[in-house]
């Protein structure tokens, strides 16, 4: 487990952090090492996906070479929802 030391807070964040974990019947440590996990995975997940992106947009152009006079998917759902 690593620890760390957070300098410059502003008081009301400090206060808020104090008071949102004091609602949930919990310390402030397991308040901010949640809050700090969530974003770190978040971060992970938008990683993940600046990776992806540029994969998904050549598998798209790639079907569009392939298959060029394909019906997009939206009309022939409008289609039949409306029959």
């Amino acid at each position: 487990m690593g620890a760390m030391t957070v300098r410059n807070l502003d008081p009301k964040v400090a206060s808020l952090l104090r008071r949102r974990a004091a609602e949930q019947g919990r310390s402030l440590n397991s308040l901010v090492v949640e809050i700090l996990t969530q974003a770190a995975e978040r971060e992970k997940r938008r990683d993940r996906l600046a990776t992806l992106i540029p994969k998904m947009d050549a598998l798209r152009k790639k079907i569009a070479r392939e298959f060029p006079h394909q019906t997009p998917s939206e009309i022939l759902i409008r289609e039949d929802r409306d029959r």
